[in-house]
């Protein structure tokens, strides 16, 4: 059966035309060797690899079982954006003069599931919304791994908040999603709102019942799990009208919690934020969300860092001792969004590590924004080790995977 799902999804694509962590952090950083190899997972550890592409969000999560996540893999046009968002530079690809995006994924995923051994498996592919920063690589990712389940924004209709199919005519890799979707190769989801059983550990769930995902948000929904209460954030209509028969994927996105024992990690993928009056009040979809979600260990950027997001609220509320922004643009992150991050909330020593950060956004930010990364480049890593009490950050080096630089143990929040 995989192998007539791999051949199916092989011709399509051909078809298509596609290419293929108990205590502070110690004060002084510790800057290990070049040569200094990550250690492996092993049973027990959570471990979040927010990889350095250059070209937006990918994120690949090797549950304590075993289970395989990965949540977005995005491709950017670097001419087309700079084209069409000049004088804005787009980062260049970390993988670009020596091959593609999705052979280096493949590559990468590999090394990170080396201690398992076996096929290259993945049990939920999540695609949080559809902007190709997001889920670009995907469609070439997908015949050359075993994936169980996928999961998107609006399956199967693709009618919220308008129809999809229609809207996006001209889209070709949304087209090129469809095209997958109408194949019925793959099993594919909607993320449901308010489940904590959809997204589960498929290897070895009963040893680890303290290990939970939370679908917080999807589309205009949000969940809030201490009242369990499902709220509509806005309707069809405000989005359309807002946008004169258009509409914006951002505010669509999904948010999810991750929780394993006391540790706490948020990805809310691109949600919006901005209530200052030039949006109608239903685009800050993250006050209800850090209402939502709480206070957390560790939490990826929404939106790259971008300024029509994280907003005081999500920052003070959420309060995460780690702050993560997966870049792809010279504009990220907005300095307001920065500045929050070295104010609000009640821990003041807060980490910031980015992914990838332009040269010319650190020239015109200057020495005030140096201090208070600890890193601009590179794969950032959450070891969440057994029992979920403890955490480490790594910093690994894009090409050779050496780690750069290792926090201290981390104490993980009640």
């Amino acid at each position: 059966m995989k192998m007539i799902r791999r051949l199916g999804m092989l011709v399509l694509l051909f078809a298509l035309e596609v290419p293929l962590l108990l205590a502070q952090l110690s004060p002084v950083k510790h800057e290990p060797s070049a040569q200094q190899k990550f250690p492996f997972w092993k049973k027990g550890y959570m471990d979040i690899h927010h990889i350095n592409t250059g070209e937006g969000n990918c994120t690949f999560m090797m549950m304590p079982d075993g289970t395989r996540i990965l949540l977005d893999a995005g491709t950017v046009d670097k001419k087309g954006f700079e084209k069409n968002n000049a004088p804005l530079k787009a980062i260049d690809s970390r993988y670009a003069s020596t091959r593609s995006i999705q052979d280096a994924l493949i590559d990468y995923i590999g090394w990170a599931t080396e201690s398992q051994r076996g096929p290259l498996v993945l049990d939920y592919a999540i695609i949080s919304h559809f902007h190709s920063d997001h889920y670009g690589a995907v469609m070439d990712l997908l015949p050359r791994l075993d994936v169980k389940t996928i999961i998107d924004r609006n399956y199967p209709n693709y009618d919220f908040p308008l129809d999809l199919r229609v809207k996006l005519k001209d889209d070709k890799l949304f087209q090129q999603y469809l095209q997958l979707v109408d194949s019925r190769l793959y099993t594919i989801q909607s993320l449901q709102v308010g489940r904590q059983d959809q997204i589960v550990l498929t290897k070895d769930p009963n040893a680890f019942p303290m290990v939970h995902i939370l679908n917080i948000k999807n589309n205009a929904q949000v969940w809030n799990p201490q009242s369990n209460e499902r709220t509509e954030l806005f309707s069809p209509k405000d989005m359309l009208d807002f946008y004169k028969g258009g509409y914006n994927e951002n505010p669509l996105s999904m948010a999810l919690k991750f929780r394993y024992g006391k540790f706490d990690y948020y990805a809310g993928a691109d949600n919006t934020g901005l209530h200052d009056g030039s949006v109608p009040s239903w685009f800050d979809v993250e006050t209800s969300i850090a209402k939502a979600v709480g206070r957390v260990d560790a939490m990826v950027l929404d939106h790259h860092g971008n300024r029509d997001a994280n907003n005081a609220n999500l920052i003070a509320t959420l309060d995460p001792k780690i702050a993560i922004q997966q870049v792809y643009s010279s504009d990220q992150p907005g300095q307001e969004v920065y500045y929050r991050l070295r104010n609000l909330g009640k821990r003041k020593d807060r980490l910031l590590f980015s992914t990838n950060m332009h040269d010319e956004t650190l020239v015109t930010y200057g020495p005030w924004f140096q201090k208070g990364y600890q890193s601009f480049r590179g794969h950032v890593i959450l070891r969440v080790f057994e029992g979920g009490q403890g955490y480490k950050v790594y910093v690994l080096d894009e090409f050779n995977r050496a780690v750069k630089w290792e926090s201290g143990l981390l104490s993980a929040d009640d």
